[in-house]
């Protein structure tokens, strides 16, 4: 019986994979032509493409406007804030007050931080928007193969960082979207090979393959996560290093994608 493959394609966005967009990933440009040339040639291969969309309002925790220090200005770009800095007053959140110092709480207990980013993705715009180069490479796809593609979305809620599109860095008990996405979880289970594509390697696709892993262990032998197909924010990333370790020890597996093609 013939293996089903999916691809699951993460946030392969204009902000993310084009020179001029807010977050741009160098190299990101390079993987997206890699994705639709591997989309191409091995098409009629895969059953199944997901694509995961970060989608952001203009207020997100994640955002300088979101904060103030004591003369209100801004952070800066690339500031990490902890929760000292709430408890001492170095910073103080605009919006969503009560929520803000569990948050970085709940963040440094799992040995993460709060990371001031450009704003990027924002809903509707050019930089939320699929690179075109992939999107040309899916529509034949779609008419050659007699199949479609989904899309799901994350990062909607202000409060929480959501790198990972199975769920969001803290969840809320009256927030469905910031819990384990179980509709997409579900879909992927039922092929035989997953290949993970997308940006950046050490956020969005490194906390994906995680939270994958720890919801659906089972999972690990099937994914194969194409290594020319992702670049790296930060290559000395220690998080994302010891989750791609982790992963591998599950038996995750890693090629470039014209290793798998042969």
């Amino acid at each position: 019986m013939k293996e089903r493959t999916a691809v699951l394609g993460i946030d392969i966005q204009n902000d993310f994979t084009q020179s001029t967009g807010a977050l741009f990933v160098n190299g990101a440009d390079a993987d997206v032509r890699r994705m639709a040339t591997f989309i191409e040639e091995y098409g009629s291969s895969i059953d199944y493409v997901a694509l995961t969309a970060d989608s952001h309002q203009p207020i997100h925790i994640a955002n300088q406007h979101y904060w103030k220090d004591k003369e209100g200005y801004p952070p800066a770009l690339f500031t990490t804030i902890h929760a000292e800095d709430l408890e001492q007053g170095k910073w103080m959140p605009q919006f969503n007050k009560d929520k803000a110092l569990s948050y970085l709480k709940a963040l440094e207990a799992k040995g993460e931080v709060c990371t001031i980013w450009p704003a990027h993705c924002i809903q509707g715009s050019k930089g939320w928007s699929i690179n075109e180069i992939l999107i040309k490479a899916l529509y034949s796809w779609c008419i050659n193969e007699g199949k479609t593609y989904d899309l799901f979305y994350k990062g909607m809620h202000q409060a929480t960082e959501h790198y990972s599109i199975f769920k969001a860095a803290v969840e809320y008990d009256d927030s469905e979207e910031t819990k384990l996405n179980k509709r997409l979880l579900s879909k992927l289970e039922e092929f035989d090979k997953i290949l993970i594509m997308g940006e950046a390697a050490d956020y969005c696709v490194a906390n994906s393959l995680n939270d994958m892993l720890k919801a659906a262990p089972y999972l690990a032998k099937r994914i194969i996560v194409l290594t020319d197909c992702i670049s790296w924010i930060n290559p000395e990333n220690e998080r994302a290093i010891k989750m791609y370790d982790d992963a591998k020890l599950q038996g995750v597996r890693f090629a470039t994608s014209d290793q798998f093609r042969d």
